[in-house]
């Protein structure tokens, strides 16, 4: 026998073993990164909005609850020593509004400042990721003087129902019950749509299959939620890949949606010639903003009507925030001309 045959097959055995150590606990990693990035996404739990502060309280607006009593309210007000921060959102919504997965759907109708009926322009704002509908007020100053607003719960978050996020796929959904409930409602001449990151997402969504929609602002927003998922992994130290991939197969295997199967860019054929304004953060590093001016560049190119804003510094979703004066400019300027009885 070959004295060095021995050698050989305990370096061969050796070798084996480090491979498939290396591939299960690569493997094991992969699985983790895709547990917790897709939890952490369908959940939102750790990151969710606890305002219930409701128009009255912030500004001293009217207006009207949609899909659960209105009384509610007071008896939060009651429950709670700090609206910014409530322990409950209050009762679920009732059956008047209900999506076409049977989410139930509540919200709030504001009228506008300046006396115009119900069937005066009208703006239903979409709130972004773990937010609520109180997430939509701070938006809505520079609309408010001159525009009926709707602001609504999205699944998974206020007195809405459901308990799964699915980052702009699903929530299209939500948006059309509420659009329905204006429709049927209100009856507005002019119809606009405001969605703020998954809210923009979840916004032109709907609107690529509603003709109903004939403006869309949309700020902060992910063009193609693969890029938001590989930002997200960065930084939280872990690599792209497979963790992106892993995070597709986590979240599909939590909801069975796939999600990437609503992104933006798919949209833009279907808009048209219909408006739509974007806003975007020089300083966001989840949605970076190479990736909207390349929406915007693409969108210019098909010959779309277009109109792109810089808010210089602000992080993701923040733009309300570092640039209030101005963004509320860019919307009512917007809103006002494409919105307005002769657009």
């Amino acid at each position: 026998m070959d004295p060095e045959l021995h050698p050989r097959r305990r370096w061969r055995r050796l070798v084996a073993a480090l491979v498939t150590a290396v591939v299960v606990l690569g493997l094991a990693y992969t699985g983790y990164v895709g547990y917790e990035a897709s939890r952490q996404a369908v959940s939102v739990d750790e990151h969710r909005n606890r305002d219930c502060r409701t128009p009255a309280d912030l500004y001293g607006w009217t207006y009207e609850a949609i899909n659960y009593p209105v009384g509610d309210d007071t008896k939060l007000r009651s429950d709670n020593r700090k609206m910014s921060d409530c322990a409950s959102q209050g009762v679920k919504a009732g059956d008047a509004v209900v999506t076409s997965d049977g989410i139930r759907i509540a919200g709030w109708y504001i009228p506008a400042a300046d006396g115009a009926s119900p069937t005066g322009p009208t703006i239903v704002m979409v709130h972004g990721y773990a937010g609520n509908k109180s997430s939509d007020l701070p938006y809505a100053v520079g609309l408010h003087s001159q525009f009926n607003l709707v602001a609504f719960d999205e699944r998974n978050g206020g007195r809405s129902t459901g308990t799964q996020t699915t980052l702009g796929v699903l929530e299209q959904n939500d948006v059309r019950a509420i659009v329905d409930w204006v429709e049927k409602t209100k009856r507005p001449a002019h119809l606009g749509v405001f969605g703020d990151s998954m809210g923009a997402a979840a916004a032109i969504g709907e609107a690529r299959h509603d003709s109903r929609v004939e403006a869309l602002a949309l700020d902060s927003m992910h063009t193609r939620i693969v890029y938001q998922f590989e930002q997200r992994l960065k930084h939280n130290g872990h690599p792209a890949y497979p963790g992106t991939w892993a995070t597709f197969i986590g979240t599909w295997l939590r909801t069975g949606v796939w999600f990437g199967s609503a992104d933006p860019e798919d949209a833009l054929s279907d808009i048209g010639s219909r408006p739509m304004l974007l806003t975007h953060g020089t300083g966001d590093t989840e949605d970076l903003p190479e990736r909207t001016q390349a929406f915007y560049d693409e969108a210019k190119r098909a010959g779309m009507n277009v109109e792109l804003h810089w808010c210089m510094g602000a992080k993701h979703g923040e733009v309300v925030k570092t640039c209030p004066d101005d963004l509320a400019g860019w919307l009512s300027s917007f809103f006002g001309r494409t919105l307005s009885p002769t657009a």
